[in-house]
């Protein structure tokens, strides 16, 4: 690839940093293009990989607290009661 070239167009592939994903080697389009066509579509692994583990940790704390509750209460396994809470947290997420 030359580096000088006889119209004003950038190279059309090049070496960037960007804050939110590092060093990317990307496909430089126009900025009036972009804007039309939406996302570069890049994403980053440990941003996801961080969220990802934030929910699962999130989940297993509230299984097992949920777990420990029932344990502590015995007549919470009755099938009414918990008919009853599944019902409650249901309206619960539909609001």
């Amino acid at each position: 690839m030359e580096l000088t070239s006889s119209n004003s167009e950038p190279p059309t592939k090049r070496l960037l940093f960007d804050r939110r994903y590092g060093w990317v080697y990307d496909e430089w389009k126009h900025p009036s293009e972009e804007a039309l066509a939406g996302g570069r579509g890049m994403f980053c692994i440990v941003p996801l990989t961080k969220a990802f583990l934030k929910t699962a940790s999130n989940s297993i704390n509230l299984a097992a607290n949920s777990v420990s509750k029932v344990l502590e209460k015995r007549d919470l396994l009755s099938p009414q009661v918990v008919q009853a809470n599944l019902r409650d947290q249901l309206k619960r997420y539909k609001f």
